[in-house]
């Protein structure tokens, strides 16, 4: 009945949500990106709302403080999570002093290049799967998954490539 380690129609359903994330993983990056922009500008203004709160009498700074956290709580969660993110890897720190901008534009070349990635996968992986489904059938066996599979592997050492490339060109600057 079962073919390897999956049988016929567990190797169909999860060919079916490969092939669906690899048409979502562009829109993927740019919500993280997004969602990354939201969190590092709630902690920035976070901060700021605390120190001028911190600032204000006690009479007036703790009911202004249970306000704020009443109305404001799930900023005050996204600041969190990008304080323990922050912590976590201290290269997403946006510099002393500095306001993140929401709407800036991306200049990370790391992103752009994952970006450019997950938009050429596509680009391969549906005349990849084309071809193997006129070679193969309408079966997923093994060299199915290796013909749309394998060029992929291809794209992922061009972008490591890249990535390396770019990064010993800005060391030797």
């Amino acid at each position: 009945m079962a073919d390897g380690l999956f049988d016929q129609a567990t190797s169909e359903r999860l060919f079916s949500d490969l092939s669906y994330a690899v048409f979502v993983a562009p829109g993927g990056i740019v919500v993280i990106w997004m969602v990354w922009r939201v969190m590092a500008w709630s902690l920035f203004h976070t901060a700021v709302v605390t120190a001028w709160v911190g600032h204000l009498p006690t009479v007036f700074s703790l009911p202004m403080a249970v306000g704020l956290l009443l109305i404001a709580w799930p900023l005050l969660l996204l600041a969190l999570v990008a304080w323990i993110l922050i912590r976590l890897f201290p290269g997403l720190a946006v510099e002393q002093g500095q306001a993140p901008r929401l709407f800036a534009r991306n200049t990370s070349p790391a992103l752009s290049h994952v970006f450019l990635f997950c938009v050429a996968l596509p680009l391969v992986f549906v005349p990849m799967r084309y071809l193997a489904d006129r070679l193969e059938g309408p079966k997923i066996l093994f060299w199915h998954w290796l013909l749309v599979l394998g060029p992929i592997a291809v794209l992922v050492i061009w972008l490591i490539a890249r990535l390396r490339q770019k990064q010993d060109w800005r060391s030797r600057l």
